[in-house]
């Protein structure tokens, strides 16, 4: 009974742990796919520590910290086989890795919020509530595309020689959000190319007298579930005021039921000053999800 590295053979046990965690936790919850967890064990940003704790044969702990040098910070993942997991020991084991390896990085980890054990686990080692984030869900997405107003034109962007374009767009939309920290091109696209379910043809521009404003990402990590995601939408500062959010959000409705999907979800931190959250309420969204993030830094 001890930590130890995952290995390609596990990869299959551990799906079923890390989707049989969540869903005794939230029945809202919908099952992640295996290239989600590869992601999860192979890394999100730049240095992963990965190890699972087997009792008996059996998988019961999976922990992960995903090292991100830029920011110089570590996010700790835990999931634990309902009814014989230790969340305790698996934040402990990461924080014992994290200490000797990057001990001037800041530690941060999450929850769904209604996993007080989890919860407990984590304010316990020593991190505090920094933010909150829903994941919503339209069910009944309209499935027409928005009449655009004579200046304005959304187009799918060319997903491999308009990237400079997209890093544009993503740079200046998000660069007052929250944690966000720019990224040079570079560091972006290298990034990007490892990103795992994209959908090619999921990248529109919105254009204002021909020039790109705006930008909307859906991706395939629904799909398996029958359902679209928006994983990106970003308006520039200079142009926000103008109705182009909710044209994109509308858009990516549209393109998603014109996929064949049933419903469409996506990402929001509630603090979010732009205005999203009512966007999205507002367009049909409701909250399914709710996560808490936490850190140990002031």
């Amino acid at each position: 009974m001890s930590f130890r590295p995952w290995q390609e053979a596990d990869v299959a046990e551990i799906v079923k742990l890390c989707n049989a965690h969540d869903s005794a936790i939230d029945s809202e919850f919908e099952d992640s796919s295996e290239e989600e967890i590869r992601e999860e064990l192979t890394g999100f940003f730049d240095e992963v520590f990965a190890e699972v704790y087997e009792e008996d044969g059996v998988i019961t702990d999976l922990v992960s910290a995903q090292v991100d040098h830029k920011r110089k910070r570590v996010e700790i993942d835990v999931f634990g086989l309902p009814s014989k997991h230790d969340y305790d020991r698996s934040m402990q084991h990461a924080l014992t890795w994290i200490k000797k390896n990057h001990p001037d990085y800041e530690v941060r980890s999450h929850c769904n919020d209604k996993d007080l054990k989890l919860r407990k686990a984590i304010t316990d080692a020593g991190l505090h509530l920094v933010r909150k984030y829903w994941t919503m869900r339209n069910y009944q997405p309209d499935r027409m595309y928005p009449k655009l107003p004579k200046n304005v034109n959304i187009r799918r962007a060319d997903f491999e020689n308009e990237k400079a374009t997209w890093h544009f767009l993503l740079m200046d939309s998000f660069s007052d959000h929250y944690g966000f920290q720019k990224k040079t091109f570079h560091d972006w696209l290298s990034k990007q190319e490892e990103a795992v379910l994209q959908d090619e043809n999921g990248v529109f521009f919105l254009e204002e007298n021909g020039l790109p404003v705006g930008f909307l990402v859906c991706t395939n990590h629904r799909s398996e579930n029958q359902g679209g995601f928006i994983d990106k939408l970003g308006v520039r500062k200079n142009f926000r005021g103008r109705g182009y959010g909710e044209l994109l959000l509308k858009w990516g409705c549209a393109y998603s039921v014109e996929r064949g999907f049933k419903d469409v979800a996506l990402g929001v931190d509630t603090g979010n000053e732009t205005g999203a959250v009512a966007l999205y309420e507002k367009s049909g969204f409701k909250s399914a999800n709710v996560w808490l993030a936490f850190s140990n830094s002031e």
